[in-house]
Formats: C-alpha cells, sequence, structure tokens
C-alpha cells in the first residue's frame, strides 16, 4: 500500500470537516476512517492551490499516540533500526524523521519522532521514549518514517478499517 497524504471531507453532526490521512484514497472511500487513521483536521477551508501548513492544521491526538505505539512495538524488529544499535552498541538510537533538512547533523528537536535504548548491540524491546517535541506537521512538511516504519504504521491502520 502507498504512503500518500489526503484530504477526507466528511460530514459529522458539527457540520463538513476536512480530515486528513495517509491512507490511500481508494482505502478510504471502501473502508472508512477510524480515528487512528486521522492524522489531523484542517482548521478552514484550503483555497485552491494553497498547501497544508501547520497554521490551518490542527493534529489528532488520537493518531499520535498511535504511530508512537506502533513504534515502540514494531521498532525492535526493524533491520534498520536493529544494525543502527549493533553499530552504536550503547546508548540511545533516535528515530529521525526524514524530512529533517539535516539528518548527518544537529537535527531541530521537532525532527526528533524519539528514541530506543541500545545495551551491547541490541535494541532494548521496552526502552521506547517519544519525544515530546516533534511535529506532526512543521514548515518542513508532514513527518516521514522512513520505509520501515512508514510500511509498519500503514500496515497497522489498514487493519484498523
Amino acid at each position: 500500500m502507498e504512503w500518500s497524504i489526503g484530504v477526507y471531507p466528511t460530514k459529522t453532526p458539527g457540520g463538513l470537516r476536512e480530515y486528513v490521512s495517509c491512507l490511500p484514497h481508494e482505502h478510504v472511500f471502501a473502508h472508512g476512517l477510524a480515528p487512528e487513521a486521522i492524522i489531523g483536521v484542517l482548521l478552514r477551508k484550503l483555497k485552491p492551490g494553497e498547501a497544508i501548513t501547520p497554521e490551518v492544521f490542527a493534529r489528532n491526538r488520537v493518531f499520535v499516540d498511535f504511530m508512537h505505539e506502533v513504534i515502540a512495538r514494531r521498532g525492535p524488529e526493524l533491520p534498520g533500526l536493529i544494525a543502527e544499535a549493533r553499530l552504536q552498541r550503547e546508548g540511545w538510537v533516535y528515530i529521525i524523521d526524514q524530512r529533517t533538512r539535516t539528518p548527518q547533523g544537529e537535527v531541530p528537536p521537532e525532527d526528533i519522532v524519539g528514541c530506543f535504548q541500545a545495551k551491547d548491540g541490541v535494541v532494548i524491546p521496552a526502552s521506547y521514549q517519544r519525544s515530546p517535541r516533534h511535529l506532526i506537521l512543521s514548515a518542513d512538511g508532514f513527518f516521514q518514517l522512513g520505509r520501515e516504519l512508514q510500511a509498519c504504521l500503514l500496515e497497522e491502520l489498514t487493519n484498523r478499517a
């Protein structure tokens, strides 16, 4: 399944809401949107050609909590994280938002998703700590977890529908 950010106008008891999700249109139209699949909501209707920016977007805490739960549970089994822990041996292995402008340099706090502890080159499964400063949407766009974690998140979101 392909990762893509889409806007889904939805009638609610409070009126029309425009929800943002990373699930493909075909899946949403066939199965609907579980609360965990709603990244956030637009605060107002976008003008033609206008991009989604932090000023017009409110994140959905249910999605954010679910995303971190998936990272905490599935991260320790991912080859990329396992390889990084082997290289580092001891300390913390950080999950860096792939949208960051400085992946090899000083990464801004809003682009650090969280971290796992590494001990003797092994990821400690229950050690995940989420970063309270990570932004789902920043001036650089929506979060990008990287191929492995995004695939896990999409898989779990589609299973929720």
